[in-house]
């Protein structure tokens, strides 16, 4: 079978030098892949000269433009609009990949479950880092990701063997565009950035809709984005800690959340106030408030059907 079409979606807010060097690798991995490919860059609304640059050096590229800043997930939603072909390609404006990345993750949406692939993500030393490949656990009521043997991965890629995952980043993965519309995106409750990615596999999942991880395909994230370029390190902290409460209370059944989350709450709420932290309590606060889109989504998930809570669907894919 051939290889699909494929649309890469680069959202981009302010991000001109980094786009001066990584559209230069986007254009080289576009060039060696058998099959077409478009690059559509999503500007959020950008004040420096981000667009200007794109059409004096890369003119082949498509520009979709926000008027108003609007957020990585409606970034990405422009994106997906806009796309011509059956398979779009998330890339963070900060990740270069490889030139011959795109073919090793495309081939796997020759099966009819595959939603999504993440390749290998390195830093800019070359060390392959954890998020590529998710191998998670529920710990002390907390999602976990375990320890992971990258060359135990490449042997089994090779030999043919899928390698399941719960997570593909949003900044570096190859994703089915049907199946992303048919699940409505990336949920607004996770703005404005952070464990959207993470809620969309798992939703994926409960569908049947399986996500891979290609260790053959690589790329480097070089973690220059526009989070941590633009956001204060509190409010970093404290979105992403407010974050895992939605995914959590989203996805655990009512049961692990009582028996073995809300528990470890409580604990960890007490040290940390004795510590003086105060990016745990805050986080906590802010999640509470938002514990009514929480309980609607979750009623909304079940009555959809085949709702799977999150322990036995870590189960599952621990046990392939």
């Amino acid at each position: 079978m051939g290889l699909s079409s494929v649309s890469i979606i680069i959202p981009n807010y302010n991000g001109e030098e980094i786009l001066a060097t990584n559209l230069g690798f986007v254009r080289r991995a576009a060039a060696s892949y058998s099959a077409p490919v478009e690059t559509i860059v999503v500007d959020d609304a950008s004040k420096d000269g981000s667009i200007a640059l794109i059409e004096k050096q890369f003119p082949e590229i498509r520009i979709v433009t926000h008027g108003t800043n609007r957020g990585f997930s409606e970034a990405v939603h422009s994106g997906v609009d806009a796309a011509r072909y059956p398979i779009i390609v998330l890339l963070n404006s900060d990740v270069r990949p490889d030139s011959r990345f795109l073919a090793p993750l495309i081939g796997w949406f020759s099966r009819g479950d595959t939603f999504a692939v993440s390749p290998l993500i390195c830093d800019p030393q070359g060390n392959p880092q954890r998020v590529s490949w998710n191998t998670p656990g529920i710990i002390r009521g907390e999602i976990r990701n375990q320890d992971w043997d990258i060359e135990r991965a490449r042997q089994l890629a090779a030999g043919g063997r899928p390698l399941k995952s719960l997570y593909a980043s949003g900044g570096s993965a190859a994703i089915r565009k049907d199946m992303f519309i048919r699940l409505g995106g990336f949920l607004p409750l996770y703005q404005p950035f952070y464990y959207e990615d993470r809620d969309l596999a798992t939703r994926a999942y409960q569908r049947g809709w399986q996500t891979y991880f290609e260790p053959r395909s690589r790329v480097v994230h070089d973690h220059h984005g526009t989070i941590h370029r633009f956001f204060a390190g509190r409010k970093i902290k404290i979105v992403s800690r407010r974050n895992r409460f939605f995914y959590l209370w989203l996805h655990l059944s009512r049961r692990h959340l009582a028996r073995r989350h809300a528990p470890w709450i409580l604990l960890r709420l007490f040290t940390r106030l004795l510590k003086l932290d105060t990016i745990y309590p805050a986080a906590l606060l802010r999640a509470l408030a938002g514990m009514g889109d929480v309980i609607r989504l979750k009623r909304e998930l079940v009555r959809q059907g085949g709702f799977k809570p999150l322990e036995k669907i870590i189960e599952d894919i621990r046990g392939t």
